[in-house]
């Protein structure tokens, strides 16, 4: 249980820092998959 706490604690010290990677990550992907569906790949 410790554990859980600990990533929720870590969570929301870091929302901002998560939630930016998190975004950044899926304009990626959704970025990749227009490329690959377009014929770029």
């Amino acid at each position: 249980m410790a554990q859980i706490y600990s990533a929720l604690a870590y969570y929301h010290a870091n929302k901002e820092r998560i939630e930016a990677d998190t975004d950044a990550y899926r304009a990626d992907c959704e970025d990749w998959e227009s490329r690959y569906r377009a014929g770029e790949l």
